[in-house]
């Protein structure tokens, strides 16, 4: 299997990632305590790898996009073999719908999901937009319950404030001449 390599804590995309974080916190003051180092670790550094995108998969091997897929394929009841499983999809939906909304939101423009349960409630082939606003908070509130309790409740309740710190470290990074940053923002956006 090939294993993607993390970005060493001295690679300058890192540090070009912690400044466009500072940034996006400097222009939109949010609550930093620890979520400013996981944008930057756990969202940034690791979706930097376009595999880590799509990385969860069903039981065939098929990367899964759609939100109600992902749900599907982490839900106890369904098809995830145990919690961990469950935590580690919606820990990965939380961090990939604020990506999404936060770095590219016009490739959500205009495209629809399919149908899926957001609790009780069903949201019929709504915008992606909305489903990514209302499940990435839902994931991240979810995920609190199996870890890092403090750090994923505040991700749930600041989901927006959040969405709009990465935007804001976007832009920072658009207006960089970093030849890897905008070779994977390429390839990101042009993904369907």
């Amino acid at each position: 299997m090939n294993r993607k390599k993390k970005l060493s804590s001295d690679h300058p995309l890192r540090k070009l990632f912690a400044k466009a974080v500072d940034f996006g916190f400097a222009m939109y003051p949010a609550e930093k305590d620890g979520v400013d180092e996981y944008i930057q670790d756990q969202i940034l550094c690791e979706f930097i790898h376009i595999d880590s995108l799509c990385r969860i998969k069903d039981s065939a091997g098929s990367p899964l996009e759609d939100i109600a897929d992902l749900l599907a394929e982490g839900d106890v009841r369904l098809h995830a073999s145990d919690f961990t499983k469950e935590f580690t999809v919606h820990k990965h939906i939380g961090d990939y719908t604020l990506f999404m909304l936060g770095m590219f939101p016009m490739a959500l423009a205009g495209r629809k999901g399919k149908e899926f349960l957001l609790g009780r409630l069903v949201i019929p082939g709504s915008s992606m937009y909305q489903q990514y606003l209302l499940q990435g908070q839902r994931s991240y509130s979810l995920a609190s319950e199996f870890t890092d309790h403090d750090l994923f409740r505040k991700l749930a309740a600041n989901f927006l404030l959040y969405r709009n710190v990465l935007e804001f470290a976007g832009i920072f990074l658009d207006s960089t001449k970093n030849r890897d940053y905008h070779r994977a923002k390429k390839i990101i956006a042009e993904m369907d």
